[in-house]
């Protein structure tokens, strides 16, 4: 596979440091003692800004699917929008619906009892945006997120399906060349997307959950998706050509940005509530750039153990948030406060080895097979 013209290396790996971003952002470090002075710096550096973890998701789906649906329209001057849409569908709708059937059927005071209730409360999940991959607008429109998890987190993959959808609907009917046209046109339109949202939703909680203002995280990273259709070997050879240390560079100052995404980007600046999600489109387009040609010297190999974790991510990001709330109930029931380090890091380890053997479990013996027999029907 490695050998293989559609594998890129390294970006496996990389989804499953971002899920590790919002799996920390999402550990409720809030219960651990105020007046530990290593609190605040873990706080400030490592959990603050989990967001961000999702953020690469798309500038990764951004890049992937475009290239995806730019190769083929380069290449046949057409889309095939029956077999894209199908191998989509395959890899997103089965644990997804399997999941939101859960949410919808699970008794409410067993739900209540058992953590899966969120703790900041929400609306009661509606069946009808549930189904439509909808619920990021029911939370705009509700200002609040689902009440039952694993909901509170599916806003993002509704967010994947609107942007599956719009672009294979553009692309088909535009011409290839005019595809950096339009990943142009959705960068603007995200920026005045993103000025008018408090004009049209006025929320307090609940901002930016539409398919309209992320537009600029999967258009940028497109872009790069579309020239490395175009010709991939010229896109690689440009890479090859910047010098290692500059590359190196890049990288540290890409984990430099992670451990201090509050002091970068948490001031109350009106034109950086704009772009600081084109800002971290960019670096993160950046980062995806660097790793192309698969020779980088920091290179993760497919084998390695966080490429076959991120391989399993889906299931990552979507078990984690149950298992952490579901423990939380439990450790409050027996009277554990989570006011101490040994028990946090106690929480910790028990949720994320939960999460990580339920993904595995659901990635053998139910996403792959599925995934099988998706290859069966539309072979790549």
């Amino acid at each position: 596979m490695e050998g293989s013209k559609n594998y890129f290396h390294s970006l496996d790996a990389l989804r499953f440091f971002a899920f590790l971003k919002v799996f920390i952002f999402h550990i409720p470090l809030i219960f651990v003692a105020e007046n530990e002075p290593f609190k605040q710096w873990f706080s400030d550096h490592i959990r603050h800004g989990g967001g961000i973890g999702v953020s690469f998701f798309f500038v990764l789906s951004g890049f992937l699917i475009t290239n995806i649906l730019a190769k083929e329209k380069l290449r046949t001057g057409t889309i095939d929008l029956k077999r894209f849409f199908v191998r989509r569908a395959f890899r997103i709708w089965p644990l997804y619906y399997f999941l939101v059937i859960v949410a919808l059927t699970l008794p409410y005071d067993w739900a209540q009892s058992a953590g899966f209730h969120t703790n900041w409360g929400g609306y009661d999940p509606d069946w009808r945006f549930s189904l439509a991959f909808a619920d990021n607008y029911k939370s705009l429109i509700m200002d609040l997120p689902p009440k039952t998890t694993p909901l509170p987190v599916f806003w993002s993959l509704c967010i994947e399906v609107h942007f599956y959808l719009l672009w294979m609907v553009v692309l088909y009917f535009i011409k290839g060349k005019w595809i950096p046209y339009f990943l142009t046109i959705a960068i603007v339109l995200a920026w005045i997307f993103r000025i008018y949202d408090h004009q049209i939703w006025q929320n307090e909680n609940i901002t930016n959950n539409d398919i309209f203002t992320n537009l600029d995280y999967f258009a940028i990273s497109g872009l790069l998706g579309y020239y490395v259709a175009l010709n991939r070997e010229r896109v690689i050879a440009f890479v090859k050509s910047i010098p290692s240390i500059v590359k190196d560079l890049y990288l540290l100052g890409v984990i430099i940005m992670l451990f201090n995404l509050k002091s970068i980007f948490m001031h109350d600046i009106w034109w950086l509530d704009i772009f600081k999600f084109t800002i971290q489109a960019l670096i993160f387009t950046g980062l995806v750039l660097i790793y192309l040609p698969g020779d980088m010297r920091w290179r993760i190999s497919e084998s390695n153990i966080f490429s076959r974790l991120g391989k399993m991510c889906y299931g990552l990001y979507v078990y984690h948030i149950i298992w952490i709330h579901v423990v939380l109930r439990i450790f409050r029931n027996n009277e554990i406060k989570l006011d101490n380090w040994p028990d946090y890091i106690v929480f910790f380890v028990i949720t994320f080895v939960g999460t990580l053997i339920t993904s595995y479990l659901s990635y053998r013996y139910f996403e792959v097979p599925i995934l099988k027999f998706k290859e069966k029907l539309f072979p790549r």
